[in-house]
């Protein structure tokens, strides 16, 4: 039986793991990394978009020095 990828297993890991940025999320639930393959990463940042939509899965901008990324978490 294929596992189906979902929001609701970003969801758990975030739970369990913690922040992570979108990079981490997709490494630790899914094994893709977008820096070592041709594929695109569009099906994993709609899920991602998705979460964020329905208020699931919520981002901080966090800063350092003078770079910045997001850092996704799962609301309480």
């Amino acid at each position: 039986m294929k596992k189906y990828n979902s929001v609701k297993t970003m969801v758990q890991v975030l739970k369990e793991v913690g922040p992570m940025t979108e990079r981490e999320i997709q490494m630790t639930c899914f094994g893709y990394d977008r820096n070592r393959t041709w594929k695109s990463n569009k099906k994993y940042a709609d899920m991602l978009r998705r979460g964020l939509s329905k208020g699931i899965i919520a981002r901080i901008k966090t800063y350092t020095g003078n770079q910045s990324r997001f850092m996704y978490y799962v609301p309480k």
